[in-house]
């Protein structure tokens, strides 16, 4: 029996297939072992960056510690008023009339008629010749209350005068003093008011001057000056509209 030939071409045909899968193989395996070498850094670094991630902390914001807004401590206001030098003399006072302190005198009822004055409504007169104002109130005692007017032999003078008392001043300056509750009159060379007696300040406190002229003899620059407790007594009477005479020295009841 014969046995068959093989042909050189299959022969050559079955090599170059065997070659071709040695080469696919070597290639393979060159390929897989590049991989390999590049893949594993990459798995390195990434998981490296991932526990990285994981491993740091978020940092947060520390709140400021809450102070709290200071208060400042409360502080006593006193305020301290001056209070008035006591004088070394004896202040004079409004007296009344030592009988029918509820009667007018007879000089001053003829005063009243003669200027048209009603005596049952209220009125004052100030006497220029006795340095007294007389403040008459229905009702209740004459008040008489010593003054000092303006003194002539310095240039100054008091007119006589007859109106109605107006508008409250209270405390004002002239001449480099003080002088409180004073009510308006009239004008002549200047303002004429009736006040208390006029004062400077020293050291926070009211003194006085020319204290032993009420009464006694004309001192001021025009004004009719009272002591500064018939002052204030004058202004808590309410004297606005009433009316008010400024007698002649020689019809006064010391004329």
């Amino acid at each position: 029996m014969k046995r068959p030939a093989f042909s050189r071409a299959s022969r050559r045909t079955s090599l170059v297939l065997a070659l071709a899968l040695l080469i696919m193989i070597l290639l393979a395996g060159t390929v897989w072992a590049a991989w390999g070498s590049l893949a594993a850094p990459l798995y390195r670094g990434l998981f490296a960056l991932r526990t990285d991630v994981e491993a740091t902390a978020t940092p947060t914001r520390t709140p400021r510690p809450v102070t709290a807004t200071p208060v400042p401590a409360a502080v006593d206001l006193a305020i301290v008023f001056p209070t008035a030098t006591p004088l070394p003399t004896a202040t004079p006072v409004a007296t009344p009339l030592p009988d029918d302190t509820d009667a007018l005198p007879g000089w001053l009822v003829d005063i009243v008629a003669s200027y048209g004055m009603d005596p049952d409504r209220r009125f004052i007169v100030v006497d220029l010749a006795s340095q007294q104002m007389f403040v008459w109130d229905p009702g209740q005692p004459l008040r008489v209350m010593p003054v000092s007017t303006g003194d002539e032999s310095r240039g100054y003078r008091t007119l006589a005068w007859y109106g109605l008392v107006g508008e409250y001043w209270g405390t004002f300056n002239s001449f480099g003093v003080y002088a409180d509750e004073g009510w308006y009159l009239f004008e002549d060379a200047g303002t004429i008011l009736i006040h208390g007696a006029p004062y400077r300040v020293v050291d926070g406190e009211k003194v006085y001057e020319d204290m032993g002229a009420l009464g006694a003899y004309p001192a001021s620059r025009g004004c009719i000056r009272l002591t500064p407790e018939d002052a204030r007594w004058f202004t808590e009477w309410q004297p606005h509209g009433v009316p008010i005479v400024i007698l002649p020295k020689d019809e006064g009841a010391g004329g």
